[in-house]
């Protein structure tokens, strides 16, 4: 990385710029299959109680918990690209797996597996977005990868859908949430496959790149003061992520607007099935839910780099949440089925949308957290308790058929976080504005030694020429 830094690149004109971005934006390359196979016959199949089923969305978590500390400090020994490519492949075989358990004690086993597996992905692109593109470019490419979460629900519905349709009129033996599993499984092994060999672990080992446009890719990158990446763990800069008020904001952050998130994610077919739509409309049914995912993530990402106002876009986005989820609950109110057809819009926008804050403001901590060590710790921290907050939010939905206390939860919740965002707003822009002061006032000179700070492993909070995105 340092020779291709250190050198005299040629300038990176718009054009150039462009054409380097679209290279590196085709380099870029579920858990939702329990939430299909829940409808599907799964818990008729295994004798599965209600309560049962919610605690397979829980245990997924507990993997994650434990394995997400592991996968951190992995990405910083190991090349990201590589080490995620592993994990896919692992966890297509486990889904695969799947369809060999038949009881809720063989199930609890291949989701436990199943999350720790899960638990390298959203860290990980959360740390190769912000080694390859700028930090005005984190928010659309955080919303790019985002959105395939909707495109594999709308695909995922599809593919359900046909299996639930062909064991019907061909009677098959084995069951229609089996052939999903498997099916999906092995597509996940082979996408695995494919990125090992076809995705760079980093803008210098990029083969599609010439040795110039390898040069122009890291020097694209110098604004973002971000550093070259260290491999080296840096005691002092994991104690500053915990004493980091950042970090617990972001803590809250992700307790308040994920606890119900969670519930949704897993129990999406079932609330749209009581609704009072058969097993094979409902499975259709995930697909409108899937198409706002995409437009939600995507589009709020867009807004994101556009306004360059990053705290504003996941505010916008967390008050979008908020409006359907009181539509819905408003509707529900009057009667359980009453207008069905409003409830199910309403509840289409509010799922669709439920995670997109949480995607934004993951590109925040790819933007604004410098220090490998000190980002890896937080990532750590932060995903930890995204795995507690998925954790609970399975076990708030305890009153079926309707869940009336449950669809309550995100009223109460997610007032919260648009407050933590404000405070992110409000904190982010005194910091730079102390900053500019600062520089202003040394007459706009680099301090001493910091002519290549932006090559240098340093923390947000030792390197003054950064600023935070807000």
């Amino acid at each position: 990385m340092f020779a291709y830094a250190n050198v005299d690149a040629l300038p990176i004109y718009e054009e150039r710029n462009k054409k380097i971005v679209g290279k590196i934006d085709r380099n870029y390359l579920d858990k939702g299959v329990l939430s299909y196979a829940g409808v599907m016959g799964l818990q008729a199949d295994t004798g599965l109680t209600a309560s049962q089923y919610t605690w397979l969305g829980s245990i997924y978590y507990a993997g994650y918990i434990v394995a997400a500390p592991i996968h951190n400090r992995a990405f910083q020994a190991f090349a990201p690209s590589k080490w995620i490519a592993g994990c896919v492949i692992a966890w297509g075989t486990v889904l695969a797996c799947m369809c060999a358990c038949h009881n809720f004690m063989g199930l609890m086993v291949q989701r436990t597996f199943l999350g720790a597996l899960e638990a390298c992905i959203n860290t990980g692109f959360s740390l190769i977005t912000a080694s390859w593109y700028r930090k005005y470019e984190h928010g659309s490419r955080t919303g790019m990868w985002s959105s395939c979460t909707g495109m594999a629900t709308m695909i995922g519905g599809l593919i359900a859908f046909g299996c639930v349709d062909g064991q019907t009129k061909h009677d098959t033996a084995i069951s229609s949430w089996k052939i999903l599993a498997l099916i999906t499984g092995l597509v996940s092994i082979a996408y695995g496959i494919c990125m090992w060999f076809f995705m760079a672990p980093s803008a210098v080992e990029a083969r599609f790149f010439s040795e110039a446009e390898k040069m122009q890719a890291v020097k694209r990158l110098r604004d973002n003061h971000q550093g070259a990446g260290s491999r080296q763990y840096k005691r002092y800069q994991a104690i500053e992520a915990f004493l980091d008020i950042g970090t617990w904001m972001y803590v809250v952050f992700v307790l308040s607007s994920q606890i119900p998130a969670a519930g949704l994610v897993l129990l999406q077919s079932i609330l749209i099935k009581n609704l009072g739509f058969t097993t094979k409309a409902t499975l259709l049914l995930n697909i409108p839910q899937g198409f706002i995912s995409t437009l939600c993530n995507l589009g709020f990402g867009i807004l994101a780099d556009w306004t360059k106002q990053r705290s504003g876009s996941a505010i916008a986005a967390g008050i979008f949440s908020l409006f359907w989820a009181a539509l819905s609950i408003g509707l529900g109110n009057v009667a359980p089925f009453y207008k069905k057809y409003g409830q199910l819009v309403a509840y289409f926008f509010m799922s669709g949308s439920c995670s997109t804050v949480r995607f934004i403001v993951i590109s925040m901590l790819s933007s604004n957290v410098l220090g490998t060590t000190k980002k890896t710790t937080l990532n750590s921290i932060v995903f930890v308790v995204l795995g507690a907050a998925y954790c609970i939010g399975p076990q708030t939905f305890r009153d079926p058929p309707y869940y009336a206390h449950a669809n309550i939860s995100p009223i109460a919740l997610w007032t919260l976080p648009i407050l933590v965002l404000s405070g992110f707003y409000m904190l982010n822009r005194w910091e730079n504005n102390k900053r500019d002061k600062l520089q202003t006032e040394r007459g706009g000179v680099q301090e001493k030694g910091t002519a290549n700070i932006e090559f240098m492993d340093l923390t947000d909070k030792e390197n003054k020429l950064f600023r935070y995105v807000r």
